[in-house]
């Protein structure tokens, strides 16, 4: 019969799965032979409550904070006293519960099912337990013991469901659960008088069925991370479980095989996203932080997977200090990231420069670089400020977290992000969502008013972190050339067979291309598999409040801003427009303000240039940064359309014409 109350384990099989040989619970068979469970209990608790080691385990570092369960601004003093009035913040959206917390309630106003599942990733637990460390006041010790009793009886461990599925015991979360919050508030209130045997059991009963789901249903991508960084936790921080050492040891024989399963030789995870590559550092990292409190001993592979991600990290960098915000991503600090780099590497001075912002350490020794496997192409004019940075998406879907968005273009000058993307939006069924994930969101092209279709094609099981990406850099101290194509088909069929290939010529100042100052050329070539006229829209986001059109040059026009023109060579028929805020009839000129929550996303301009042409093209467009109240020097741009010309004719605004070829900017 299907129980009505968790935790699913009655006494006789939670004792079942216990080590009694071990000191302190030997006495537990006989008690158990003779029905005598509350004896048995009494046992099971009092050795728990004399081997528990919270001097050990609090020389881990950990902080529960975060936008999605706290409002902006509020202290975790603030936020104690919320939680204790019963408000609860799931996806930054909170909720006040009357009485008894419904740990199946949904009250957003669009059903948005992650509220749900992240409301049993507990991390008021965190918060209440950091408080109750601090002050010793029980109110926080009452309140974590209500909510725990309240989430442990309803939320029954399913008996065969796969890890994606329930309300309550998806895999990420459990693996979230036991791999921090809930150890931190084991270790907080385990010596309350709230916390009685009768919670204690319930407790271990509980993370017994944390970790025979993580080891029999976990996933595949960042979920196994988080998974098995759970599961090794539980085998590390819970001996009396006779699971426990095939537990870690499964759960560790897992990372280090992911190590080369999930990450490209050049170091990032395979989701290609600058958030999930967090994920699994951050989930290895605190693993290794467990490790270390309790003399664990840490693979070797650990050390050198860690390095490349943070390499990743480092060399992806935009000049004013944050991660590109690419597929699911965000735009992260990496001084931040780069905490435990340093402590772990500190022969990497590279390493410490980036976690002090320069501050100390040494330049890393390369600017520009090209990730073969995962297909990103990082151009940079040096490792300053102001300097100019661009970054060309020429690579893989990636295994999870995608977007349509191949051969996107993102530019930052003079100390600010000029050209930039829709961003990452939350995992619900708006437009908003569609849009992000859509091709029209980045900087690339459209076909037919069709996006990128690469989904249709993707194959997850035949992923191989082995082959590289289509796409090359080639780099010299005065230019960088970027090149990639995209194949794949446009449209809900992908049936739209359009070959587009983009190059990338990343001009720094004082190069022998004579241009006055850094800039970007982007050409673009399209090859159609048919004969028939097609329409194509390159799209470019705007980085700004405002902008201007001058025939079909647009620029932002920010003042006391660093500003960007761009500048297309004349195409017959071409037209542009700039959109900002536009939500019908589609979503366009929208860039997300905060990473991965509803309703926070704002208008940026976005232009829209478009033509229609039979046969192949090609389109060369520059894109001018300049300073804060500087005028772009460059008047007009001149390229044939033929798909075969190399040739670039640049009209400088006093007059001065400056003749280029492709093929004389192409490195070696």
């Amino acid at each position: 019969m299907e129980p009505t109350v968790g935790p699913r384990l009655s006494d006789a099989d939670f004792f079942a799965k216990i080590d009694t040989t071990r000191p302190g619970l030997v006495g537990i068979p006989e008690a158990v032979a003779h029905g005598d469970f509350a004896t048995a209990r009494r046992l099971f608790a009092a050795e728990v409550r004399r081997s528990l080691q919270p001097e050990r385990f609090f020389r881990i570092e950990r902080e529960f904070r975060g936008a999605h369960f706290m409002k902006e601004g509020e202290t975790v003093e603030q936020a104690a006293e919320r939680i204790l009035s019963g408000e609860l913040i799931s996806c930054s959206t909170p909720h006040k519960f009357e009485g008894e917390v419904d740990w199946f309630i949904n009250p957003t106003f669009n059903q948005y099912r992650e509220w749900t599942w992240q409301l049993s990733r507990h991390p008021e637990w965190g918060i209440l337990a950091e408080r109750y460390r601090a002050t010793g006041d029980e109110r926080f010790a009452e309140a974590f013991v209500r909510f725990f009793r309240s989430w442990v009886r309803q939320a029954i461990v399913p008996e065969n469901a796969d890890g994606g599925a329930t309300l309550c015991w998806r895999t990420i979360e459990a693996g979230i659960r036991m791999g921090g919050v809930w150890q931190w508030a084991l270790h907080s209130f385990y010596r309350s008088p709230h916390f009685t045997d009768d919670v204690l059991i319930d407790w271990y009963k509980s993370v017994w069925e944390h970790g025979w789901r993580l080891r029999n249903f976990h996933r595949t991508g960042n979920w196994l991370i988080m998974e098995m960084n759970g599961l090794a936790q539980i085998g590390i921080l819970y001996p009396q479980f006779l699971d426990a050492p095939a537990w870690k040891q499964y759960a560790f024989d897992r990372l280090v095989e992911e190590l080369s399963a999930q990450v490209y030789p050049d170091g990032w995870q395979v989701e290609l996203s600058t958030g999930y590559h967090q994920v699994d550092i951050n989930n290895y990292q605190w693993l290794i932080d467990v490790c270390r409190a309790y003399d664990e001993p840490i693979p070797p592979a650990f050390r050198e997977g860690l390095e490349r991600m943070h390499t990743v990290n480092m060399r992806m960098m935009m000049p004013d200090g944050r991660l590109p915000d690419v597929n699911d991503g965000g735009w992260y600090d990496v001084a931040r990231l780069m905490k435990s780099a340093v402590a772990d590497y500190p022969a990497r001075a590279d390493f410490l420069w980036a976690r002090t912002k320069g501050a100390q350490g040494c330049l890393p020794a390369i600017t520009s670089h090209a990730f073969p496997y995962a297909g990103y192409y990082v151009m940079r004019a040096g490792w300053e400020p102001d300097a100019m940075w661009a970054l060309l998406d020429a690579g893989h879907f990636g295994y999870g977290h995608q977007h349509e968005d191949k051969l996107n273009l993102l530019l930052h000058a003079w100390g600010r992000l000029l050209l930039t993307e829709a961003g990452n939006y939350a995992y619900d069924a708006s437009e908003m969502r569609r849009y992000v994930l859509s091709t029209r969101a980045h900087n690339t092209i459209r076909v037919d008013g069709q996006d990128q279709n690469r989904r249709l094609g993707y194959n997850r099981a035949a992923f191989d972190v082995t082959v590289p990406s289509d796409g090359s850099l080639r780099s010299t101290p005065e230019y960088d050339v970027a090149e990639g194509v995209y194949t794949e088909g446009y449209g809900p069929l992908a049936e739209t067979a359009v070959t587009h290939r983009r190059k990338v010529i990343f001009v720094k100042a004082h190069s022998r291309v004579s241009l006055p100052g850094s800039c970007v050329i982007v050409i673009d070539r399209l090859t159609p598999a048919d004969d028939a006229a097609h329409t194509y829209q390159v799209l470019w986001h705007l980085n700004s409040d405002t902008a201007a059109v001058d025939g079909l040059v647009v620029r932002s026009a920010d003042p006391d801003q660093p500003n960007l023109t761009i500048i297309p060579a004349q195409v017959d028929g071409m037209t542009v427009r700039v959109v900002a805020g536009q939500e019908a009839p589609e979503f366009q000129g929208w860039k997300a303000i905060k990473n991965h929550q509803q309703g926070e996303y704002a208008p940026t301009p976005t232009a829209i240039y478009e033509w229609t042409v039979a046969g192949p093209a090609r389109l060369v467009t520059l894109l001018y940064p300049t300073r804060a109240e500087q005028v772009c020097p460059v008047a007009a741009l001149g390229a044939s359309s033929d798909i075969a010309a190399t040739e670039i004719r640049v009209t400088m605004a006093d007059g001065q014409v400056i003749d280029l070829d492709e093929e004389d900017l192409s490195p070696p």
